[in-house]
């Protein structure tokens, strides 16, 4: 694949990718430094890139890989000097005061909390399904597994889910 080739790959799917990069990251600049290292890395190797076999999910899966890395070093880090977390989820009902705007930010809120909680075998599927509209044969080619194993996976995301929200005294449906 030529430079000009993956620039117009590149332009494709860039929106798509970066909002992967968000709901895996959720902070608009770990999300940015994310993407940044995936457009990198798939730069770097271009020519495996096959614009006819979907190269959409090939993005995907180097962005879960770079995550998974990132994830990993912040962890190694932490252990070695730990810093407080700051809560990063502002209120999605910014001046709005009505109850049904508390309560849906309320949801909202602890719908995250409960994606974050996650492990990212259960947390990457549940967001390129959920939030991506990724089909389980795509989503199986970013996580490098069979896709028997990420309908499972999304099975239990979504149990997990669901145990979570009636912990927090939400409905769940």
């Amino acid at each position: 694949m030529t430079s000009a080739e993956f620039e117009q790959l590149l332009e494709a799917y860039e929106r798509d990718v970066f909002t992967f990069c968000k709901h895996l990251a959720t902070n608009h600049d770990t999300a940015s430094d994310l993407y940044q290292e995936t457009v990198l890395a798939a730069f770097e190797i271009r020519s495996r890139i096959d614009a006819a076999n979907n190269p959409k999910s090939f993005l995907f899966a180097i962005a879960a890989g770079k995550w998974k890395n990132m994830r990993k070093k912040a962890l190694r880090r932490q252990r070695i000097a730990p810093e407080l977390q700051l809560e990063e989820w502002a209120n999605a009902s910014t001046g709005n005061s009505t109850e049904k705007a508390v309560d849906q930010a309320a949801t909202q809120k602890a719908i995250h909390k409960a994606i974050l909680e996650m492990k990212d075998k259960f947390r990457i599927p549940l967001i390129l399904h959920y939030f991506d509209n990724c089909q389980t044969e795509a989503i199986a080619i970013v996580c490098g597994v069979p896709t028997g194993t990420v309908k499972s996976r999304l099975h239990k995301a979504r149990a997990l889910l669901k145990k979570s929200l009636e912990k927090e005294g939400l409905m769940y449906e």
